[in-house]
């Protein structure tokens, strides 16, 4: 995974990888080399999904982009469009006025990187061997940068979440931005939910961070459902990459299940008690029960109760829920004999 960049002057560039801490010089500006930096994105999984954009499948919901020079920005902003339309979706069925916000404060961003683009086309007439001739001086060590989204079910409760964090950081002065966003929607009974996170930074030693969790499942036609998205960039490196994941999976938990009641019983000679033990069941709603006495099926409700005697031999009880959840309770049985008479200052029963 392709998550964390720290790459030289070359980045400037648009190079997609370290060129082995060689330098480019305003001189020799390497025009061979962004074809050859691109070639190798392509053996490495990327794949060109339009102009200067290339795209990498990280897994079934999950992906992220590189974009190079204004066609990277304008590809952005697209992205950007295409999340705000759903924001304001997402706002009408279920209005939030945190959503309300993140819809504001994504429609400004929205209108910067338009003003970042038509700089970057302002500026284009300038040539790539000036920005070359300006970073690649001894002050310029290296740009680093990273973008990293999650979006999953939770596993102690139902529900869903989603995490994003993106890093910018210049030790030549140059400037970046960072954007993390994350959004989860759940239902708890007749009542969706909706939590939503965005952080916007700009500079040249940044980093934004956003999370969201809902606890709640899926209902009919309203599907639980989480996602997340980070992105850092440069309009004066002309760089921008992204990262973004969904999830639409919100299982209950697994079941898990204790026994409680007694583990020993004493006895002097052979009398007997009626004792119940307990299923106790969390994380699930039980449906099913199942007992059983040394392996015996005895019993399918949430307790079990059975006489024990002195002669009965020690004992294993199991008991499974829902089909799945077990618990093993192991009751040892003890038993003094003794002739009639005083038995060590007891009396026989």
């Amino acid at each position: 995974m392709l998550d964390r960049k720290c790459w030289t002057a070359a980045i400037c560039l648009g190079f997609m990888f370290l060129l082995s801490g060689d330098r480019l010089s305003a001189a020799d500006p390497a025009k061979n080399q962004p074809a050859d930096a691109k070639a190798k994105m392509v053996t490495e999984g990327w794949k060109p999904i339009s102009k200067e954009v290339f795209e990498r499948q990280l897994g079934p919901n999950k992906v992220e982009h590189m974009g190079f020079g204004p066609e990277g920005v304008r590809w952005t902003i697209g992205e950007m469009s295409r999340r705000l339309e759903f924001l304001r979706q997402e706002q009408e069925s279920y209005p939030s006025e945190k959503l309300a916000k993140i819809i504001d404060g994504l429609t400004v961003d929205i209108a910067k990187m338009r003003r970042e683009l038509l700089n970057m086309e302002l500026k284009a007439s300038e040539g790539l061997s000036n920005m070359t001739a300006n970073v690649t001086g001894g002050s310029c060590s290296n740009i680093c940068y990273s973008a990293t989204a999650e979006a999953y079910p939770l596993t102690s409760v139902q529900g869903v979440a989603a995490t994003a964090e993106a890093k910018f950081n210049s030790s030549c002065g140059y400037s970046g931005t960072t954007s993390a966003y994350a959004y989860a929607r759940a239902t708890s009974g007749s009542t969706t939910t909706t939590v939503s996170q965005s952080d916007p930074d700009s500079g040249t030693n940044i980093t934004s961070n956003a999370t969201a969790s809902v606890n709640g499942g899926s209902v009919s036609g309203i599907p639980c459902y989480s996602e997340a998205s980070s992105s850092a960039a440069s309009s004066a490196l002309g760089i921008s990459y992204s990262t973004s994941t969904t999830n639409s999976s919100c299982p209950p938990p697994p079941c898990s299940v204790t026994i409680t009641g007694t583990t020993y019983e004493y006895f002097t000679n052979y009398g007997c008690r009626s004792r119940t033990w307990t299923a106790n069941v969390s994380s699930c709603t039980p449906s099913t029960y199942q007992w059983k006495y040394n392996g015996t099926v005895v019993g399918s409700s949430s307790t079990y109760t059975r006489s024990v005697c002195g002669y009965d031999s020690s004992f294993t009880l199991d008991v499974t829920v829902n089909g799945s959840a077990t618990d093993s309770h192991f009751v040892t049985v003890d038993t003094y004999v003794c002739e009639c008479g005083p038995c060590n200052g007891q009396i026989c029963q």
